[in-house]
């Protein structure tokens, strides 16, 4: 898989067809000749004492805060690694306060999304991601695979689509999700019935189960997808119903429940007591076409081919511990130990915990 580019902001597409999963790759494809390669993961023990639940976490995004939040660090052949070795420090971290017994890592892979076809302007007010990120796009799902995890990237959608597949197919499996993530996007998958889906920032440990996406932006987790077709989403570059703001379309999806009925009833926004109801039912139908756009923008694609089914994720999300080849990549081509030997300890610690139980 040759990937000039996977960009929170943008990117490249990969060059011809790329795996939508990579349950693990080989050192030898970091040599830049091979492609990666899947690998089974190692026997181990299983993990009884965990909760049975699956930590889905958004490696893209891990990414970026790494790469503006952390030092730079050159590895032995003079590449920039400090937001790769700064998203396996994240990820020591993570696994240490969130004991899931499955796990995943989803990352964007290319710039041009089902999105971009659908509207050309979407997160085009974006720039480049600096030229020292762009060869750690491939390396940091490389050493997230070498630690173990079950990487995810599939052309034409973003990690946030994959991410919420991942969670669908998680409840049919029994399994209850936590998104670590803290992309409004992903609260329109939160849900309480078991089993529950809910978000956890990966930085504070801060939940947010369905009552904290109604504090938090003021609906259910239902009603997000069209909370954001009213208001839009300026950091995608998704406009909205000029005009409409969070308080008023809250307001319009507490009286009508859903963007539907909104438009179904426009006549009566009007009688509406809310500041500027006369006005709001002609903004709403001068942004008619913009809405149903947003809508179509914003709401995540939850059935992305990812190679795994409901019955087969269980299998294939455990933590099996790092690779046997991951000393060969820490070591060489990122020149640093640290987080694998982290991330060993605390495998090795799980296995004696299961063991004594």
């Amino acid at each position: 898989m040759s990937v000039r580019q996977i960009d929170l902001f943008g990117g490249e597409p990969a060059e011809g067809p790329a795996p939508a999963v990579v349950s693990g790759m080989s050192v030898a494809a970091m040599s830049g000749e091979a492609a990666l390669e899947p690998r089974e993961p190692a026997a181990s023990a299983a993990i009884d004492p965990l909760a049975p639940d699956l930590l889905i976490i958004d490696g893209t995004a891990l990414l970026f805060r790494a790469f503006f939040g952390h030092p730079g660090r050159l590895a032995p052949d003079g590449v920039e690694v400090g937001a790769t070795l700064g998203v396996c420090h994240q990820l020591l971290g993570l696994l240490r306060r969130q004991p899931a017994a499955h796990l995943a890592i989803a990352f964007d892979a290319g710039q041009v999304t089902f999105r971009n076809r659908i509207d050309p302007r979407y997160k085009a007010n974006r720039g480049d991601p600096p030229p020292e990120l762009v060869p750690q796009f491939e390396l940091v799902q490389a050493a997230a695979a070498a630690l173990g995890l079950p990487v995810f990237a599939r052309l034409d959608f973003e990690a946030d689509d994959l991410m919420a597949t991942l969670a669908r197919l998680a409840g049919q499996a029994g399994l209850r999700a936590r998104l670590a993530a803290i992309d409004k996007d992903l609260c329109q998958v939160v849900r309480d019935d078991a089993p529950a889906v809910d978000l956890c920032d990966p930085k504070s440990d801060a939940v947010t189960d369905a009552a904290g996406v109604r504090e938090r932006l003021g609906v259910r987790p239902e009603q997000v997808v069209d909370l954001m077709a009213l208001t839009g989403d300026s950091t995608d570059n998704v406009a909205g119903v000029r005009g409409v703001g969070p308080k008023a379309a809250v307001a319009l999806l507490d009286a009508f429940g859903d963007l539907d009925a909104i438009y179904h009833n426009l006549e009566r926004v009007e009688f509406l007591g809310i500041r500027g109801a006369k006005a709001l039912a002609r903004k709403l139908e001068e942004g008619r076409d913009e809405a149903m756009l947003a809508r179509a923008l914003v709401r995540l694609d939850d059935a992305v081919a990812l190679g795994v089914d409901a019955e087969e994720l269980a299998a294939r999300t455990r933590w099996a511990g790092p690779a046997a080849d991951a000393e060969a990549l820490f070591a060489g081509r990122l020149g640093s130990r640290g987080p694998l030997h982290g991330l060993q300890r605390l495998f090795d610690g799980r296995v004696a915990a299961a063991a004594s139980a």
